[in-house]
């Protein structure tokens, strides 16, 4: 059985129904740097036509030599067999090879309507086809095709994958702050799913994206998902299909960056005895397929702190929770309670959005002491009955000199762009 995505869809928080496009474009294999002529649509999410709105795929990478692994979402109880449709004459569009594939259910759904999935394609012997459709008619007649991802050359060491964006989000200081002092930490590209942006935040990620810092994909999502304020239609995935990103970040990047690191844009991995991830990694255990980082929670509607430093000032002016707000709640949660994690992604099978749900052979976590290193979240939480008093945490204050350099540096760059967030009726 096999399911996946195709057809592009475009909603909006007010439609009622998707609306199904399907577009064609010139699709580069960047393994060969040749050019293809035969159009290939780009990424986005595709419907297995024979089955609409069952279905879905967004991304197809070769998994092993003889398997092609494709990340998507599937409906509830589907019991439709799927078969993978491959591309290999780039002269036509005529699926040339066909196998049976079977599809894998992941975590986290609670129990929505669809749920994040990956679907496994068996390859044919001796075969590299370069395109890859689902298909329930043998392959009669396949539609939506999409270019498969081959491994790459590794070209640099920590690349940060972020949750997808959403609720418009228009946070654009906070999105120039959780870039900044992860560069310093040692990020060197950060890959975001774009559900749902304002402009402000659309012109920060594109300065980013013309420094080669960032890659910002379309994650029209074809199911009706979560809204502010809520409205009465029924949630059919959970969180923006939040786990089908992450698995396709570890995927896309699993031969490119030595490291892959999970986060979201209010969080950061922070070491307590060095000041960048290369120099902590290097002082951790050897060879383990994830570090996993314990969660305290820094209180956005706590006080800034009194104390003066230089460049204060700039930091209340740009908005900067990391700088300002040095206060955390005194409670030490679980191990694997709201975690965060760096990993080795060619170890990892499965990731989850707090824990690893699967390894592969032999690997295994190592769980990093509260001391060595924390992740910090800047949250709002405002529960009148909560008496946690919090603790004083500094430790972000030894990046502040780089930190404000840089973000201020930005800001002269994007003057006209507003800080956020954005209010609409």
């Amino acid at each position: 059985m096999l399911l996946l995505w195709s057809t592009e869809f475009h909603q909006t928080e007010n439609s009622n129904k998707p609306q199904v496009h399907n577009e064609n474009h010139v699709f580069t294999d960047y393994s060969t740097k040749n050019e293809s002529f035969i159009e290939v649509p780009e990424h986005y999410w595709r419907n297995v036509t024979t089955i609409p709105y069952k279905a879905f795929y967004y991304s197809a990478y070769a998994h092993t030599s003889n398997i092609i692994r494709l990340f998507g979402t599937i409906q509830k109880g589907l019991t439709d067999s799927l078969e993978c449709c491959f591309f290999t004459n780039r002269g036509d569009m005529v699926a040339e090879k066909h196998t049976g594939s079977h599809y894998t259910v992941l975590p986290e759904h609670k129990g929505l309507r669809y749920s994040a999935a990956f679907y496994t394609c068996p390859l044919p012997k001796s075969t590299r086809p370069y395109a890859v459709s689902l298909s329930t008619d043998h392959c009669k007649s396949p539609s939506n095709i999409l270019p498969i991802i081959y491994p790459q050359q590794q070209n640099r060491k920590f690349t940060v994958c972020v949750s997808p964006l959403n609720y418009r989000y228009s946070k654009a200081y906070e999105l120039v702050e959780m870039i900044e002092l992860n560069r310093i930490l040692g990020a060197e590209y950060f890959v975001f799913y774009n559900y749902s942006t304002d402009s402000n935040v659309d012109r920060v990620l594109e300065y980013y994206k013309e420094q080669g810092l960032v890659e910002v994909l379309k994650w029209n999502l074809p199911m009706k998902v979560d809204t502010w304020p809520k409205k009465k239609e029924p949630v059919e995935i959970h969180y923006f299909a939040q786990l089908a990103a992450l698995n396709d970040c570890l995927y896309r990047n699993m031969y490119l960056s030595k490291y892959v690191v999970f986060q979201d844009l209010d969080e950061f991995i922070i070491p307590r005895k060095h000041l960048t991830w290369s120099d902590m990694i290097e002082a951790l255990p050897k060879g383990a397929g994830a570090y996993i980082f314990r969660c305290f929670f820094f209180r956005k509607e706590w006080p800034d702190t009194t104390k003066d430093f230089e460049g204060k000032d700039k930091a209340q002016k740009y908005k900067m929770n990391t700088l300002l707000k040095q206060k955390r709640e005194s409670k030490l949660l679980g191990k694997s309670h709201r975690s965060k994690y760096i990993v080795d992604p060619k170890q990892i099978d499965t990731v989850g959005i707090h824990n690893i749900w699967r390894y592969r052979s032999g690997s295994k976590a190592h769980f990093v002491d509260s001391e060595f290193a924390r992740m910090h979240h800047y949250r709002d939480w405002l529960n009148p009955n909560d008496a946690n008093t919090g603790t004083e945490d500094n430790r972000t204050m030894v990046y502040r000199n780089e930190l404000l350099q840089n973000t201020v540096h930005v800001w002269e760059k994007l003057k006209y762009v507003p800080l956020g967030p954005i209010s609409h009726p």
